[in-house]
């Protein structure tokens, strides 16, 4: 069994030793820095009582916090990139593999879409049925007992233990 991942010479030059990986860690690199600059942004301010903060930390800490930390993982993914020599294994994606890499982004799409007007769950629900039905589940059974399990499961563990709130029913 040949390995897939070999050392590049360190005599080549820098732009020989880009790879897919390398690619991968700069567009990351851009997507993380945009990231935690438009965090400030994104994340409403805490209500003032008598002029102060409720709050003894920004609710901003957190996730800048961890998109910085992606940052220093993505500098580091970086730099070992350019020693790594990978094969292009999307040359070898069959035509059936992009149409499902397609359909499953379309789903995941309207799943986005009717997540707010469905409530997490019934959504959930469509998706795992929908995606478990197109990547070809036999056991219907077992098909809806995961589809209907699952987002139940998650919705509980979110809500009533983490105290998470989750788009409610669209019925109740």
């Amino acid at each position: 069994m040949k390995k897939s991942r070999e050392s590049c010479s360190h005599n080549d030059p820098w732009y020989r030793r880009i790879n897919y990986n390398t690619v991968t860690a700069i567009f990351l690199l851009i997507l993380w820095t945009i990231m935690f600059f438009t965090i400030p942004y994104q994340i409403q301010k805490p209500m003032l009582f008598m002029g102060r903060s409720l709050m003894g930390l920004k609710p901003t800490l957190f996730p800048q916090l961890a998109i910085l930390s992606l940052i220093f993982l993505n500098i580091w993914y970086l730099v070992i990139s350019f020693r790594l020599k990978d094969k292009n294994l999307f040359t070898e994606v069959t035509r059936q593999g992009y149409f499902r890499i397609i359909a499953s982004l379309v789903v995941f799409f309207a799943y986005a879409l009717l997540f707010e007007h469905l409530g997490f769950v019934l959504s959930s629900i469509l998706v795992a049925g929908t995606l478990s039905t197109f990547y070809g589940n036999r056991n219907i059974l077992v098909g809806i007992v995961v589809s209907v399990g699952v987002p139940l499961g998650i919705y509980f563990v979110f809500t009533r233990l983490l105290k998470v709130s989750l788009p409610e029913f669209p019925f109740f």
